[in-house]
């Protein structure tokens, strides 16, 4: 601290002695000094002196409470509580095991659901279902119907307050208004646009999902059609002739082209074909037993006649077999 202070003479100071601590007071005054100690004696003595300034200033406080609460509009608030559900529509295997594996774990889907809740497209649609655009308690007759239709929505959008739920599927949303019968009313068009919502949009998915489906079947059985097509065009230029007794893969029996000349001869041809073939191994089974026997008059006239009969009968079929082929190659 610096004591070195400088001060100019101009004449005289006066002295005079200190008054003391009541000798300027009037009657009734108090003087009070930082010095004291504020304890709790000093803060009544306080109070008690200022009692009336006290007093004064707490009624002045209840009167403005009462008439701010006299003169404010009473609030009401209507709360609903909604179940979120995931959708279900899946077009493929692969999409409904990746729904299966997202079902553990909804909380994405719940916090997108509180945001849809909440959007401006949930409160636009409100308006228009209950037609508050056109109702005077709430929206001014002014304007046209989009201007009304906009304070409507602003209205609706402005008083919903959605609480997102910690944990669960369960949605709580409030709507605060003036009026007890409007705060419900809209609470109830909120969530029943917010269902309907939903369900126009499970129903575009199962829609798409639909003509998607169509669209595949439409051009697999084109592509089916083009295939046949190609192959009965492909039979008849190379001659091939369908024959009884396939069954396909849904366990019906196939068509044949047994009914045309062609085919009725193809089927006469193969069962000439099979008979001369049993002969001729009857035969050769015959001549390698007599071979084995060696040539004894009992073998040989017991041998004979059948070796003969066989090789007359399947010179005949061979011949019955050619004379048709050779019919087909003349035509």
């Amino acid at each position: 601290m610096n004591t070195n202070l400088t001060v100019r003479s101009e004449g005289q100071w006066p002295i005079a002695p200190y008054p003391g601590p009541d000798s300027s007071l009037g009657r009734g005054q108090r003087s009070y000094s930082a010095a004291n100690i504020l304890d709790f004696q000093m803060l009544v003595r306080i109070l008690l002196h200022w009692r009336w300034l006290v007093l004064g200033a707490i009624g002045v406080g209840l009167l403005g409470a009462v008439l701010a609460s006299l003169l404010t509009s009473p609030v009401y608030r209507a709360s609903v509580t909604l179940e979120a559900n995931p959708p279900s529509v899946a077009i493929s295997d692969e999409q409904s095991r990746q729904q299966d594996q997202q079902a553990t774990d909804s909380f994405d889907f719940v916090a997108t659901q509180v945001g849809l809740l909440g959007s401006r497209a949930v409160a636009e649609r409100t308006a228009q279902e209950l037609n508050l655009a056109n109702n005077p308690d709430i929206v001014p007759q002014e304007g046209d119907a989009s201007q009304r239709l906009r304070v409507a929505t602003n209205i609706v959008q402005r008083g919903l307050k959605v609480i997102p739920p910690e944990q669960g599927q369960l949605i709580k949303f409030d709507f605060d208004s003036t009026s007890p019968q409007l705060a419900a009313l809209i609470a109830n068009g909120v969530a029943d646009s917010f269902i309907n919502t939903s369900l126009q949009r499970r129903y575009e998915a199962s829609a798409y999902a639909r003509n998607f489906l169509e669209r595949q079947i439409n051009k697999t059985r084109g592509d089916l059609e083009k295939s046949e097509r190609a192959v009965v065009a492909y039979a008849q230029q190379q001659g091939i002739i369908t024959t009884p007794g396939g069954t396909s893969s849904d366990g019906n029996s196939n068509g044949s082209d047994t009914n045309s000349l062609q085919g009725e001869s193809l089927v006469q041809l193969n069962s000439a074909l099979a008979a001369a073939t049993a002969r001729r191994v009857a035969a050769e089974g015959a001549y390698r037993q007599a071979l084995a026997t060696g040539p004894t008059s009992d073998v040989n006239s017991a041998v004979q006649p059948s070796v003969f009969s066989g090789w007359s009968r399947h010179r005949s079929c061979v011949v019955f077999a050619v004379k048709p082929i050779l019919s087909m190659m003349a035509r």
